[in-house]
């Protein structure tokens, strides 16, 4: 009886396994051959604005409806909060699948709440320094539960350097706007750090079921493989911040306002 359970979930992960990426490329392919407009999207190194675009449209329902309903971003804000919390649960119990889309659902309310703000005008500067506090609470969290997963092994010196990695490249953004420069540069910012961690999670919970590890190797490889990118270009793209930042500034310090939404 064990057995058999065991093969169907593990064909159940096979079929999430090509299911999950399987619709997320169709969807992106007929997207983009509607030749959208995604000038206005940002984008990235590795989340061009192609992506972001057809995110931000997937989103669109939500986005209409939140607005339609009068739900404050303020409110979305807490319930980021409150999933990151989940998000550190879960992975500190090792549950990595549950966490890996949490974790990417976190990252959608903050999405979210912004462009609420946008759409009902609604944004304010305490709303905005709030988000910043729950995003890096919201980032520590997850580290934290990954870094609890493996505290028996080297990989919670991997998640706790990956933490340290995204805490300064945030407050490397943050400073220097408050100094007058600007700073959306480098490899990793957050919502590169949130895509790589939850997809990871999701697929290296995925292959775990299927083919489990072998004997002597972590749990979750795929997820150490994450941790420890993570915990590298994440401080490779704060030395990137610092030294872009350096080259702008000269001479007395100057303060100014820095703007109400940024992803990092």
């Amino acid at each position: 009886m064990e057995s058999l359970v065991a093969n169907w979930r593990a064909a159940f992960a096979a079929l999430l396994l090509i299911l999950i990426p399987g619709s997320a490329l169709t969807s992106i392919f007929w997207f983009l051959h509607r030749r959208p407009d995604t000038s206005r999207a940002g984008g990235s190194l590795l989340l061009g604005s192609s992506i972001r675009a057809w995110h931000f449209e997937n989103l669109r329902p939500f986005e209409d409806a939140f607005v339609r309903w009068g739900v404050q971003p303020a409110w979305l804000s807490w319930s980021q909060l409150f999933v990151g919390i989940l998000v550190g649960l879960t992975y500190s119990e090792g549950l990595v699948f549950d966490s890996g889309f949490l974790l990417i659902f976190a990252g959608t309310l903050d999405i979210l709440d912004g462009r609420v703000a946008r759409r009902t005008q609604s944004g304010s500067s305490r709303g905005a320094f709030l988000d910043s506090i729950i995003d890096r609470y919201a980032d520590a969290l997850a580290y934290l539960g990954i870094a609890v997963y493996f505290r028996e092994s080297w990989v919670l010196w991997a998640s706790l350097w990956a933490l340290v990695g995204g805490v300064m490249t945030s407050y490397a953004r943050a400073r220097a706007e408050g100094l007058g420069a600007s700073c959306q540069v480098g490899l990793l910012q957050r919502p590169e750090r949130y895509v790589l961690l939850g997809l990871g999670s999701i697929f290296s919970a995925l292959i775990e079921q299927i083919a489990g590890h072998p004997s002597g190797w972590q749990p979750n490889v795929l997820l150490v493989v994450v941790v420890v990118l993570l915990a590298v270009f994440s401080n490779v793209t704060a030395v990137q911040r610092v030294l872009h930042v350096s080259r702008q500034l000269d001479g007395p310090p100057t303060a100014r306002r820095p703007p109400e939404r940024a992803d990092d």
